[in-house]
């Protein structure tokens, strides 16, 4: 069986068009098992965000995953954030992004 190319190119590029647009509104599930390196286990991201709660963050939402780095949004003094949370703990953020309700 061989695999119309042509047609997955347009199907997939709109999967991951919606996908991106419902990701503004909804976090990323507990776990996501499966075969790529955006996978992660629910132990993954109970470490990924203890780590930012210890850095100070809190409302934190993982955004996105990959190979073993979280990124994820998230509050601190007032400030919204992005922060990436390395395999090993580390935790790195952006300049604030704006006020919480902003």
């Amino acid at each position: 069986m061989r695999l119309n190319t042509k047609s997955l190119v347009p199907a997939l590029a709109f999967a991951i068009l919606g996908t991106m647009s419902a990701a503004g509104s909804a976090a990323l599930p507990d776990a996501h098992p499966g075969p790529t390196v955006n996978d992660y286990t629910a132990a993954e991201s109970g470490r990924a965000e203890a780590a930012a709660r210890s850095a100070g963050y809190s409302n934190l939402e993982i955004t996105m995953v990959q190979a073993g780095n979280f990124f994820l949004k998230g509050e601190k003094a007032g400030q919204t954030y992005f922060l990436t949370v390395t395999p090993d703990g580390k935790v790195y953020h952006s300049g604030p992004l704006s006020t919480p309700s902003g």
